[in-house]
This record gives C-alpha cells, sequence and structure tokens, in this order.
C-alpha cells in the first residue's frame, strides 16, 4: 500500500508537470490578448485564463502549496473581472499578469526542490490584488514602473542558461543608438539537485503497447525455459553414454564382444542425439529470431513513447521574445512554424538553451531599429522565423531573420584586434572561416556589456549543445537581408549507428552520420602542405591525420596504401587514416563521468555486442580548426481511509481537469475500496459512461469542453443515466453556484475549501 508520503510525492511531481503546462497556456492566453482582440474572440481566451487560474488554484491548494494557491485565486479574480466588464486590462496591468504567472512557475520548482521561494510572493499578491481593485475606465498611470519576472525558462527541475549566457554575435551595420542596459532579469532557477526525478507523460495505448512487447518477451523466455530442460536431459543421455563407454572401453571390457555391443548401441544413440541438436538448434534459431522481433519492436515502442513534439521548446518561445523586444524598444514578429514534429526528450531538453540564445541573438543583434529599418528602404517592424521540420531522419531547426546580416570585414577586424588571427592568417582566410569565429568563446563585437550582449557568451553555448548531441551548425548570411542559422540534430540519441574502426591496435567508434566517405590510399597519392600531409578528396587537398595521434596515441608502424576515413561537421571536413575497419553496429553512447567529460575528440563509450567497451569519437572535435588531440582535453501528506467501501466494490467515476486532484481524489476513493474511472472533462466523461456503468460521478465544474454543471444536465435528460448521483466538488462557493449546481440537479455540493476525505466518503455512501 503507498505510504502517505510517497503519495504526496507522486502528487508534487504531477503537480509540477501540470503547472508548467498551465503556465505555458496562461503565457498564451496574455499573448493573444495583448493583441487587441474582441468579441468571441476575447471571451474565448478570457474563459482559457480563468479556467488555467482555477485551476492551478485547485490542485495547488491540494498537495499544499498556498503561495501558489493564493497568486493563483488572485489572477482569477482579475480575470472575472476582465470577463464582466469590472475591469480593463491597460498596458501595465500585462506586466503585472505576467509578473504573477512567472511567480508560479518560479515557486512550483522552488517547493518541489525544498528551495527558498526565488520570488517574493507577498508582493506579487499585493500587487495583483490593487490591479483587480482598479475599476475600469481607471487612466494609466505615466510612469509605472514594470515588473521585471523571470525570464521564461526550461521546463520544471531543468536548469536554464544564466543571464550571463547571451548570445554575442556580430551583425553589420550597428545600431547607432544602442538600447539603455535594462536592469538584469532575475537569474533562473538553478539546476535541479542531483537524483531529482524526471517525468515524461504517455497515454495508456502507449503503454498496452509496451505490455504487449513485454508479452511477446515473456513467451520467448517461457520457449528458452523449454530449451534449457531439453538441452539438460541430452546432457543427461551424454553422460550415461560415457559411463557406459568407461565399462566397455579396451581393457576393461572381459571380451571384444561387449566393445561390439557398445559400438552399435552407441550409433543408434549418436543419431537420436544428432537430431535432438538440430531440432534444438533449428528451434533456436526460431526463438532467437522471434526474440530479436520482440527487442526491435520494444525498443521501438519506448522510444516513441520518449517523443515529444517541439512545440514543447517552442510555445515558450513567444513569450520570450515578447519580454525581449519590450527591454530593446524593437518593433518585431516572430514566427514559429513546424511545432508537430516529435523528437526524442534529451535531444529537446538540449534544444531549449540553443533557441534561447539564438532568439535573443536575432533581436538584439540581427535586427536593426525601426528607424534604421526605415533609412534602408525595409519594413520598420523586423521578423524573426524559427521553423522545424524532419527531413531524411534529421531535426532541421533555423533561425532566420530579416536584419543587417553579419559583416565579415568586421569579424575579421575584431579577430585581429583580440589576437586570434594574425594579419598573415586574416589575409589568407575567406569569409566563412572568419565568420567561424562567431562561435568562439569570448568573441563578441559588441560596443557596450548590457544584460543581453557583448560577454562574449552565446553562440559558443549553442554550438556546444549542439555538437554534444553529435549535430552540427551552420550560418548563412547576407549583408542587408539577414542571417540564418541552421541546426541538423538526430531525432533521438537512444541508439546510434557506428562505424568501428581500428586505431593504435584498438577500437574506436564514429556515428555514421559524420562519415563522409571511406577509401584506400596509396603513399603516392599524400601530399604536404605547409609541413602537413594532405590528401586529395573530390579534387580538394584535406588534412591527413593517423586517428591514433589525434587521440594521442602511437600509432602503429603501416606499409603501402592505407585506408582514410573522411568525417565531417557542418563544413568542415578531415581524413583520418584508420588501421582497420571493424564493422558497423548499433550501440547505445553513454557520456563519460567525471573527470572525463570532456576529453578531447569523444562523444562517450559505447559497449559492443561482444562486451567490449569502445570509445566514441567526436567529428566536431577532430574536424576543428587547430585541434591537436591532446589527451585530457580538454504539503500534507494525504489523509488515511476511515471506513471501507462495500464488498461488492462501487464504481465511482472521478472528472476533473487537474491531473493532481484526479490523483488524489483516486486514492482517496481506493483506499476506501471503490473502483475508480477517470477522465479530465465532462466530454470525456459522457463517453466513457456511455461505454462502462458507473454508479456515481464526482465532477468538478470549470473544465475545458464540457464543464461540470453541463455534463449534470446531460446525464439528467440521458434515459440510461438520469438516476446515477453526481456529486459536485468544486472550489466556487458563491450562492448562484450552489444555486445552479442545485438546477442542474447535483445531489450533493462539496466546497474545495473544505474539502475533507470523510465528508466526502460520508456523501458517497448515502448515495450509492
Amino acid at each position: 500500500m503507498t505510504s502517505d508520503a510517497e503519495l504526496q510525492g507522486q502528487l508534487v511531481a504531477i503537480f509540477g508537470t501540470e503547472a508548467e503546462e498551465r503556465v505555458q497556456a496562461m503565457n498564451r492566453h496574455l499573448l493573444a490578448l495583448e493583441t487587441d482582440l474582441s468579441g468571441a474572440e476575447l471571451d474565448e481566451q478570457l474563459a482559457g485564463l480563468f479556467r488555467e487560474a482555477h485551476s492551478l488554484k485547485g490542485a495547488a491548494g491540494a498537495v499544499g502549496m498556498p503561495q501558489v494557491e493564493a497568486i493563483a485565486h488572485r489572477l482569477e479574480s482579475v480575470f472575472e473581472g476582465v470577463r464582466n466588464g469590472t475591469l480593463a486590462l491597460q498596458a501595465a496591468a500585462f506586466d503585472v499578469l505576467y509578473a504573477g504567472v512567472d511567480a508560479i512557475g518560479a515557486l512550483v520548482p522552488a517547493a518541489d526542490e525544498g528551495r527558498p521561494a526565488p520570488v517574493d510572493a507577498d508582493a506579487v499578491m499585493a500587487t495583483l490584488e490593487r490591479l483587480a481593485s482598479t475599476p475600469a475606465g481607471t487612466p494609466e498611470p505615466a510612469d509605472t514602473p514594470e515588473p521585471h519576472p523571470p525570464v521564461p525558462g526550461p521546463p520544471v527541475g531543468e536548469a536554464s542558461p544564466s543571464a550571463d549566457e547571451v548570445p554575442a554575435a556580430v551583425h553589420s551595420p550597428p545600431s547607432p543608438d544602442p538600447a539603455p542596459s535594462p536592469p538584469d532579469p532575475v537569474s533562473a532557477p538553478p539546476a535541479s539537485p542531483v537524483g531529482a526525478e524526471e517525468t515524461v507523460r504517455v497515454t495508456v495505448a502507449k503503454l498496452d503497447t509496451l505490455m504487449n512487447q513485454v508479452s511477446e518477451l515473456v513467451v520467448a523466455r517461457i520457449a528458452a525455459d523449454q530449451q534449457l530442460a531439453e538441452l539438460r536431459r541430452l546432457q543427461e543421455d551424454l553422460g550415461q553414454w560415457e559411463l557406459a563407454w568407461r565399462g566397455a572401453r579396451p581393457g576393461r571390457a572381459p571380451d571384444a564382444a561387449v566393445l561390439v555391443r557398445f559400438v552399435e548401441a552407441g550409433s543408434a544413440r549418436l543419431g537420436g542425439v544428432r537430431r535432438q541438436v538440430d531440432l534444438l538448434v533449428r528451434g533456436g534459431q526460431a526463438e532467437g529470431r522471434r526474440l530479436g522481433q520482440a527487442v526491435d519492436e520494444l525498443r521501438e515502442e519506448v522510444r516513441r513513447a520518449r517523443m515529444l513534439p517541439v512545440s514543447t521548446v517552442l510555445d515558450g518561445l513567444p513569450r520570450l521574445h515578447r519580454d525581449i523586444t519590450r527591454e530593446l524598444g524593437k518593433e518585431a514578429g516572430l514566427e514559429v512554424r513546424g511545432g508537430d514534429v516529435e523528437v526524442d526528450r534529451a535531444v529537446l531538453e538540449q534544444l531549449r538553451a540553443p533557441l534561447t540564445h539564438l532568439l535573443r541573438n536575432a533581436l538584439d543583434h540581427g535586427l536593426e531599429t525601426a528607424e534604421t529599418r526605415a533609412r534602408a528602404g525595409k519594413p520598420r517592424r523586423g521578423l524573426v522565423t524559427v521553423a522545424a521540420a524532419q527531413r531524411e531522419g534529421v531535426l532541421q531547426v533555423e533561425v532566420t531573420d530579416d536584419g543587417a546580416g553579419i559583416d565579415p570585414a568586421r569579424v575579421r577586424a575584431k579577430a585581429l584586434e583580440r589576437g586570434l588571427l594574425t594579419a598573415e592568417a586574416a589575409d589568407q582566410a575567406d569569409d566563412r572561416e572568419v565568420l567561424d569565429l562567431v562561435f568562439r568563446s569570448g568573441f563578441s563585437t559588441a560596443a557596450e556589456v548590457t544584460g543581453l550582449s557583448g560577454r562574449g557568451v552565446g553562440l559558443d553555448v549553442v554550438r556546444d549543445h549542439v555538437e554534444r548531441l553529435g549535430g552540427i551548425i551552420t550560418l548563412d548570411t547576407a549583408s542587408g537581408r539577414g542571417t540564418s542559422f541552421r541546426l541538423e540534430l538526430p531525432l533521438t540519441v537512444s541508439t546510434t549507428l557506428c562505424l568501428l574502426v581500428g586505431a593504435a591496435g584498438r577500437p574506436f567508434g564514429l556515428p555514421v552520420t559524420s562519415v563522409v566517405r571511406i577509401e584506400r590510399t596509396r603513399a603516392e597519392d599524400i601530399g604536404w602542405v605547409g609541413g602537413n600531409q594532405v590528401v586529395p578528396v573530390d579534387g580538394r587537398p584535406l588534412p591527413l591525420v593517423p586517428a591514433a595521434t589525434l587521440l594521442g596515441l602511437q600509432p602503429q608502424a603501416s606499409s603501402g596504401a592505407s585506408t582514410v576515413v573522411v568525417v565531417g561537421s557542418a563544413e568542415r571536413r578531415t581524413a583520418l587514416a584508420v588501421e582497420s575497419l571493424l564493422g558497423v553496429q548499433e550501440v547505445v553512447i553513454k557520456p563519460l563521468p567525471w573527470p572525463f567529460a570532456r576529453v578531447g575528440g569523444t562523444a562517450g563509450a559505447a559497449t559492443l555486442a561482444s562486451g567490449d567497451v569502445v570509445m566514441i569519437l567526436n567529428a566536431a572535435d577532430l574536424t576543428r580548426p587547430g585541434y591537436a588531440g591532446e589527451p585530457g582535453r580538454a504539503a500534507g501528506p494525504a489523509p488515511a481511509p476511515t471506513e471501507a467501501a462495500p464488498a461488492d466494490q462501487a464504481t465511482v467515476l472521478v472528472v476533473d481537469d487537474s491531473a493532481v486532484t484526479r490523483t488524489l481524489e483516486k486514492s482517496i476513493l481506493e483506499a476506501a475500496g471503490y473502483q475508480v474511472r477517470v477522465a479530465a472533462d465532462g466530454a470525456a466523461a459522457l463517453d466513457l459512461l456511455g461505454r462502462e456503468p458507473c454508479d456515481l460521478v464526482v465532477t468538478d465544474i470549470e473544465m475545458p469542453r464540457l464543464d461540470g454543471f453541463s455534463l449534470t444536465e446531460r446525464v439528467r435528460a440521458d434515459e440510461r443515466l438520469r438516476d446515477l448521483p453526481v456529486v459536485l466538488v468544486t472550489s466556487l462557493d458563491s450562492e448562484d453556484d450552489r444555486r445552479r449546481g442545485v438546477e442542474v440537479g447535483a445531489d450533493a455540493y462539496i466546497v474545495k475549501g473544505a474539502f475533507d476525505q470523510d465528508r466526502l466518503l460520508e456523501t458517497i455512501r448515502r448515495l450509492i
């Protein structure tokens, strides 16, 4: 039986995920409201905001987060006032509402991790109360202090880059009137403590599919047990045969006749053994194929269960765009496409920080001020586009702006000033090589350090995240027309197909996606340029380096032709001389533990089918200019039940759009002996009632699609369901709401604020 502490932990974990989703939904509704909606569209957004705040309030109360509950209640009051026409939202009011939503987003993970509150909840509540009490038509103060909420970051439990880690690419021409340095935003929450559990939602259908695959494995295990039993019988037969031979072999038998009889009997026995072995081999092969298919299907289903839409990350960008454009005073639109592409959760976690940096970079450096754009004959309002797509098994994400573009001459000049290039190297380097410098740590041409730029941290973070996933990032820019960053990432990192090569007498792995081609090279094909070996590939000389040398190992002596593997990352290519090709194998790459996590040239380690552990090489490191390959680069618990339910186990349907509330009520009822079904809203409840009989319904009121009042009306209007008891459990406690509950035919009305399990269980026992 689940303990109170375990149940509380489960509820808090569920609430963390639910709060993240509801905060994102409230941000979307607020962004829509800022576009001056009217009529039905305005009513729809307000209803959505009220519903999200209402559900957050109820769920926060259930898990014992009073500050979150209080802020959600005040947000609910503001939205109710706007909906009733007693309150009008002006520009400053949106800043207050965003601050309240962000406060919830910061308080939930802090409470979950046992950290102090990162925001002043009392101040946020006081500001919301003042807003709620402001009558409609009150003029907006001239100098309303603007709150500075936390910039939207990663989901609950995930660390985000600090405010200092901001993009620092260089675009031209620079803004003639740089915006003053804004106040530094509140720091993002620290990373989750070690051991914090991460969760992902999985549909029941996917779990059913996984269970079916597990059933196939159970069948395979039974077959393996049967084959093992056959092998043991064969082992016993061979043991008896060995004993007979000991008695019949020359030197022990009294005469040759015994030996002859043994040979004759042995011939027949040998035929039987051969038939048994043949059957076992055929059965083993069949079961091996069956087991392999079951494992492959199970692995594929688990991979699909880990897949999430890219919108999980993209949905946070509009709010970030809104905050940055307000800080910079720029006019810019944002277009987001491709949110339905599904990607492995691990990839999404690494994608959030790069997209945040690239969006900031585009808004701060890429887009000019409205006046500068107007002088250049461009629309005053700039545009940033973030587009995701799946092409040939790869996730492609492009962040494009229609700004001034990056000037290679300015990058070259800054590199000379910083000593990153010599005068000779600067003259010889082409524009693409020069532009690659913007990814260098600490490189920036910003004229001043502000809260958004000038520290030289940003694009190097982007490339680090991308290459950590085995992806590549490319840059395309045109003067006066804008800049585009393209990220190419694997859709999943669960398994990787690797080419196994030999170097210094040891096996190593290269992800197949980084292998451009494989060639045999003769000694006479190798040339020298600037004291370095090169080999011609497609008419272009590529640096040729023994793989062992790059890894800081001693290469084995070789003569004659050698095998060359050309690896690539973005536009860079390097020819690796390897000692042998060992085949291709699908492996699971695991990161190296500290202090080996940043050993140069490596992406991790993997265990081969043979059991050998091999290092997996990182093409992005091996192709980087100047890479030398030196080693070492480097609330209170849920209440207990009071009385058991009747022995026949009546079935109760719990209807609530809050996963926390559903889980809490389900736990209470199951502990009391009831069978429980759950539904996320009234429409889902009606569908379930049409398929499965239930003895009683416990429902919330404020829900999407179909609310609790409407659900009760539908139940009473249905001949089959009209006598079904309905209990309304809600935080709406006004007399009008209670009267409406009676009018629609509810059998009981329980207010969540005065909720206790004894009252709920007693009500259910009375009605069933």
